[in-house]
């Protein structure tokens, strides 16, 4: 069967531009990031930039007890 649907753009620009990401990955059906820590946790964020934010605060105050 042949999909006759019209890929998005902006989709395909993501897909691309973060294929070779390591670690945060991005979820296209529930628009939102996603990266697993080595502590066993799993953290969500709707934009890379707060995920970047949580996961810095995850790793200093929550992985490694605080400075």
């Amino acid at each position: 069967m042949i999909s006759l649907e019209i890929p998005d753009p902006f989709q395909t620009f993501v897909s691309k531009k973060y294929a070779d990401a390591k670690g945060s990955v991005y979820d296209f059906f529930a628009k939102e990031w996603s990266w697993h820590c080595p502590c066993g946790e799993d953290i969500y964020a709707p934009s890379r930039k707060t995920l970047t934010n949580t996961r810095l605060f995850h790793t200093r105050n929550v992985c490694l007890g605080g400075y």
